[in-house]
């Protein structure tokens, strides 16, 4: 009697989404590797000490209340 028509194939999914997403992720996943790399970078090297510490002797005297100390 009456056939049914087999339904019309559906169109191609796009994948340039999900490539773009992927690029976008990767992006952000090695800009956040950079800010942690320099964030760590900070820790390990400081104004007055490196890996070596400073060697000079400190400075000491004895003070009164911020000032120096006469006797």
């Amino acid at each position: 009697m009456g056939m049914k028509s087999s339904p019309a194939m559906p169109p191609p999914v796009d994948n340039s989404m999900v490539e773009e997403t992927k690029k976008k992720e990767a992006a952000l996943a090695e800009e956040k590797a950079k800010m942690l790399s320099s964030k760590k970078g900070g820790m390990y090297g400081t104004v007055l000490t490196s890996g070596m510490g400073v060697e000079e002797e400190a400075t000491t005297g004895k003070t009164m209340l911020g000032g120096t100390f006469k006797s």
